[in-house]
This record gives C-alpha cells, sequence and structure tokens, in this order.
C-alpha cells in the first residue's frame, strides 16, 4: 500500500523519480557505448518492416515485448500505463465499426471479433513501432544536411517532453502545456562537439546484437507466413 505522506506531498516522489532518471542514464550509457548509432537505426528499419507486415498477431505481440525490452534496456522512459490506454482508444476506435461475428453485445454496444482483432493488430502495431524508434533513434545519430538536423531536434524536443516532470491536469491544461513548451524551448542544448576520431570504438557485440534482433524479426514473420498457408 502506497505511503500516504508520500501520495499527499509530491515532493517527496522526488527522490524516487532523480534515482529511476539515474538508472535510465546508466543504461542508455552502456547501450550506447555497445551500439553505433547507424547500427541502431539500420538494425530498427530491417526490423520495423518485418514487424510492420507480420501476419500473425500472437507472433507481433511477442516481437513487441521484445522491442520493449529492448527500449528499456536502452534507458528510454517507458509508460506502461500510457502504452495501455494508447492501445485501449485504438481498440475502442476500431469497435465503433462492427465486422465479422458477434463475441459480446450489450444494448448499442457491439462488439465483433474481426474489428477487435484488427484493433488488437493495430494497436501492437502502433505501439511496437514506438518502441522500435525509441530502441533504435539515439542521440549520437546524425543525419547531414538541413533535414538531418531538423530531424535530430525533433527527437531532442521529443525526448525532453517525455521527460518533462511536470504534470498536465484538466483543469489548467492551457496553463501546464504552455509550461511544457517553454521548458523543452529554453532547455539547453548540448550537441556532440567531439571530433570523429575521438567518438568511442565499440567492438562487434553490438553488430551481433542488432543483427540478431533483425533476424528474429524476419524468421518470425516466415513463420507467420508460413502459418498462413493452407
Amino acid at each position: 500500500m502506497p505511503d500516504p505522506t508520500t501520495a499527499a506531498d509530491p515532493s517527496a516522489r522526488a527522490p524516487r523519480r532523480d534515482a529511476a532518471r539515474l538508472a535510465r542514464a546508466a543504461r542508455a550509457a552502456r547501450y550506447d557505448a555497445m551500439f553505433a548509432p547507424w547500427t541502431l537505426a539500420a538494425a530498427g528499419l530491417l526490423a520495423s518492416f518485418a514487424f510492420l507486415f507480420q501476419p500473425s498477431l500472437p507472433l507481433k505481440a511477442a516481437l513487441f515485448a521484445v522491442f520493449l525490452g529492448v527500449a528499456l534496456s536502452s534507458g528510454k522512459k517507458v509508460s506502461l500505463p500510457a502504452t495501455f490506454f494508447v492501445s485501449l482508444g485504438i481498440v475502442a476506435a476500431n469497435l465503433l465499426v462492427p465486422v465479422g461475428k458477434v463475441l459480446w453485445r450489450a444494448g448499442p454496444l457491439v462488439v465483433t471479433e474481426t474489428a477487435l482483432l484488427e484493433g488488437l493488430d493495430k494497436a501492437v502495431t502502433f505501439e511496437g513501432l514506438i518502441y522500435i524508434s525509441k530502441a533504435s533513434i539515439r542521440p549520437g545519430l546524425r543525419i547531414p544536411g538541413r533535414f538531418g538536423s531538423i530531424v535530430a531536434r525533433a527527437f531532442v524536443y521529443y525526448d525532453r517532453i517525455i521527460e518533462y516532470r511536470g504534470r498536465l491536469k484538466p483543469a489548467t491544461l492551457f496553463a501546464d502545456a504552455d509550461a511544457l513548451m517553454l521548458a523543452v524551448w529554453d532547455a539547453p542544448e548540448t550537441p556532440f562537439v567531439g571530433a570523429p576520431e575521438s567518438r568511442p570504438k565499440r567492438g562487434p557485440a553490438g553488430c551481433v546484437a542488432a543483427f540478431a534482433l533483425v533476424a528474429i524479426a524476419y524468421a518470425a514473420l516466415a513463420a507467420g507466413l508460413l502459418w498462413r498457408l493452407p
């Protein structure tokens, strides 16, 4: 049971939040020391294609669990409640158009098999791609040109929003949103300034692990395609 003093006083939760942030930073440091940014980006892109075209929902759900685990190990902030509620919203929206065998009915609410399965597939696909991007797009990735700088800045802002300590409350939504935007915009830039030769050398373990993840994704895709054959 949670401590009532902790629940009543938000400042009492600050040490726990700081400890969690430090733990994520330590995981991120180990992760980035193992993988080169371009290796991760290429592996994430290849795995995304296999995941996107996976026809089997159970296999797609299993890959989603793998990507979730990799995102956690990468040091990125992961919110399971947010994942659940976003997925629930996607499934609920899909159920608005009832298609297929009726599984359950309560007045005007009708849950059909096809709509439910399609909604679950869309939810798993959406959240899985989110976690792939969390694990494979790292701050050290440098895309040349103006487009690359825009993409890099977008990911910096995204990370700041995820790490934002404030809360968006319905009663003060607009004021809280303004505070969030100011906090994200005013945070100091921390670009990588080291020369290319000063960047850390990675061993083969990172490449092997990235290749293994891609191989798992495509093996699951092949199994899913064979599963569909009569």
